[in-house]
C-alpha cells in the first residue's frame, strides 16, 4: 500500500521504508533510529517523519516475526 494512503504525502515513503529496515533487522537502535530522522529533516516535516518512521518500523517489526 503506497505510503500516501497512510501519511497523506508520497514523499514520506523513503522514511517509511528505513523504519521498516530497523524493523525488520534491528540493525539501529529504535530511539536512534528515530533521532535521526528527526535531526535531518526541517521543522516543517519533523511530525510527518516521525509518524511515517513509526509506521515503518511497526510494519517491519510485524513482518520480522
Amino acid at each position: 500500500r503506497p505510503a500516501k494512503d497512510d501519511n497523506g504525502r508520497e514523499n514520506g515513503a523513503n522514511v517509511v521504508a528505513r523504519g521498516a529496515v530497523n524493523g525488520l533487522t534491528g540493525v539501529v537502535a529504535t530511539d536512534s533510529g528515530a533521532e535521526a530522522e528527526r535531526r535531518t529533516v526541517p521543522a516543517a516535516f519533523k511530525d510527518l517523519n516521525k509518524k511515517a518512521y513509526s509506521m515503518g518500523y511497526e510494519k517491519g517489526k510485524e513482518l520480522a516475526e
